[in-house]
């Protein structure tokens, strides 16, 4: 019994380690780009284009994979991105509910070419763990890698990946 008590204690005091934050921000979980008519049309055209290729080829389960995604992005979309709160401190990073200890992340880096791009990707030691890029929104990049040179390893001249591009211009 001594022992479940002991380990309850360390717990509560990682707990409030984390929540002990030297930086503090909130921003979304996503970024949500607005769409215009001429947006909409030309995604139509270009569905209903590749739904009636796919039944004229024969893919009929392709074209069926094809107008799920678009129904599920159609949901997706249209659901506004909740807020999260992003603290760093001396022992991890917490975002929103989830604590990331140090220990679990490998390097990160800042791409900052305001107003239209100002993220911090953050990569965790797992080979098969994906990066997780967080919005600056109006936070100092310099302070945030200051901090964080001391405690993780900074991959400099990193960009945005190809796939984070293309959503951004295509405004997915």
């Amino acid at each position: 019994m001594k022992k479940q008590k002991k380990q309850t204690s360390i717990a509560g005091e990682n707990h409030s380690r984390f929540d002990a934050s030297v930086i503090e921000w909130s921003a979304p979980e996503y970024h949500r780009y607005e769409k215009g008519v001429l947006w909409y049309v030309i995604a139509a055209v270009l569905l209903t284009g590749i739904v009636f290729y796919a039944i004229s080829t024969g893919g009929w389960t392709f074209a069926v994979a094809i107008l799920v995604f678009a129904g599920v992005y159609a949901l997706i979309y249209h659901k506004e991105p909740k807020r999260l709160n992003i603290q760093l401190s001396n022992v991890g990073i917490k975002i929103g509910v989830h604590r990331f200890p140090y220990s679990s992340l490998r390097a990160f880096w800042i791409v900052y070419h305001p107003p239209v791009l100002k993220t911090i990707t953050i990569r965790f030691s797992g080979s098969f763990s994906p990066d997780v890029s967080l919005s600056l929104e109006d936070q100092d990049p310099a302070e945030i890698r200051e901090f964080l040179r001391r405690h993780l390893t900074e991959w400099k001249n990193r960009e945005e990946p190809f796939s984070s591009t293309l959503v951004r211009l295509f405004r997915l």
